[in-house]
Order: structure tokens, then C-alpha cells, then sequence
């Protein structure tokens, strides 16, 4: 598989540590991976080169992830890409804000890396199938 043909997953999460389990995790099953480690970051990221799919930590700097869903949601072609929230935040009204502003799946911290690598594969698996 070339590289080009590897799917690009953008973490969106201010832990270091936590971005490089999912970094390792994630290239490990022939993703290619792009950081952030604020909502603001994301932002530009997501400007510069479209990913497939954005793992998205809600508690951040700067801007947090609801204030990255509702910009990011902002921009054309970024409107099908699968969006996960992945938080440690257990307040069931985050959860449901999360899916207003258009996140497309929620997982909660602590979380298993194979269980979050299937979820991410289903995504990439739903944004590419025809309407």
C-alpha cells in the first residue's frame, strides 16, 4: 500500500503521552497520522490538508472541541469527514452537545486501543460508502 493511499487520521488532543499512544496505535494499522494539540491547531490543520477522519479530545487549550466541531463543520469539505469524540469528560450533556454539533461517534477515556481502531476503520468504512 502506498502512502498515498493510506488513509490520514488528525488527533486533535493536548496530552502529549495520549497523542503518541494514538500516534503508535493508529500507524500500526497503516494509517497516516497528522497532530494537534489544540482545537486552534486542529482548525488550521484541517484547513491545510483535509483528513479522513479527526480523533477529537473535547477538555482542550486554546479552543476546545466543541468550539473545533462547530468551525470544522463550517467548511464544505469537511462536512462527511467522520469526526470521534475521545474524552474523558463522563457528563452525559457532553455527550449529546458532541452529536449536535455533528460529531459522528463518542468514546470515553480510559478506552481500548483495539476497540478504538475498529471504531475509526467503521467510520472510514461509512464516509466512503455511496449515499
Amino acid at each position: 500500500m502506498t502512502d498515498a493511499a493510506k488513509p490520514r487520521i488528525l488527533i486533535v488532543e493536548d496530552d502529549p503521552d495520549l497523542r503518541t499512544i494514538l500516534k503508535m496505535q493508529l500507524l500500526s494499522h497503516e494509517f497516516e497520522i497528522a497532530e494537534a494539540c489544540n482545537g486552534a491547531e486542529g482548525y488550521q490543520a484541517v484547513q491545510d490538508q483535509t483528513p479522513d477522519c479527526v480523533i477529537l479530545d473535547l477538555m482542550m487549550p486554546v479552543l476546545d472541541g466543541f468550539g473545533f466541531l462547530k468551525r470544522v463543520r463550517s467548511i464544505m469539505a469537511m462536512t462527511e469527514v467522520p469526526i470521534m469524540i475521545l474524552t474523558a469528560s463522563e457528563d452525559e450533556r457532553n455527550k449529546v452537545r458532541g452529536f449536535q454539533y455533528q460529531a459522528d461517534s463518542y468514546m470515553a477515556k480510559p478506552y481500548d486501543l483495539e476497540a478504538l481502531t475498529t471504531e475509526v476503520k467503521r467510520l472510514l468504512a461509512v464516509s466512503k460508502s455511496p449515499a
